[in-house]
């Protein structure tokens, strides 16, 4: 359903750029700055973005329909999370198959059908990438985790039901993982 603009506002348009450029390159990121004006008025500036590769979270189903997550600690918060399986997708790979590949490889667990049900910008303000949810159904375990450099990942199976109520109470409040479970809930 497309939404109404109340303003006299005929639109925004999009703003004139230069080209960017790398402030700081990471082995997650680059940090660009790059110099825009507007087409509607003379507010002008630089500009901060991250560009990161695109991300991807599973909804992993089981049979019992139980969610498969993770734990994992998160250096950012200093703490230890409850999440669904996820990680960067690799150049010259789809969502899908990054998604399958990450629940794989962060679990130990595979199902039989994958279909990508969504996607969300992350922060558009300052991120130039995607996260895209993958929904995985009758997953089993099929093998061991195989982990990667610094990840420490426990696995817990959660019930279907119980996610909204863990969401409300703030156990799950990684915001990524919220859209995730949402684009599976709608």
């Amino acid at each position: 359903m497309p939404y109404r603009d109340e303003s006299d506002i005929d639109g925004v348009l999009p703003w004139d750029t230069d080209p960017p450029e790398p402030l700081l390159e990471t082995r997650i990121f680059t940090v660009f700055q790059r110099r825009a004006r507007s087409r509607q008025s003379t507010k002008q500036g630089a500009f901060v973005y991250l560009d990161a590769p695109d991300w991807v979270n599973v909804v992993a189903l089981t049979p019992d329909a139980e969610v498969v997550m993770i734990e994992q600690y998160r250096h950012g918060l200093d703490r230890v999370t409850l999440e669904i399986p996820g990680g960067m997708v690799d150049p010259g790979e789809s969502p899908l198959a990054a998604g399958v590949r990450e629940l794989r490889e962060e679990t130990g667990f595979a199902g039989p059908a994958a279909e990508h049900i969504g996607r969300v910008s992350p922060n558009p303000a300052i991120q130039s990438n995607w996260c895209h949810t993958v929904r995985v159904t009758d997953v089993t375990r099929v093998g061991e985790q195989q982990l990667e450099g610094n990840e420490e990942i426990a696995i817990r199976l959660v019930p279907l039901a119980d996610i909204r109520p863990l969401i409300a109470q703030g156990i799950i409040h990684h915001a990524l993982v919220v859209a995730g479970l949402s684009h599976h809930l709608m």
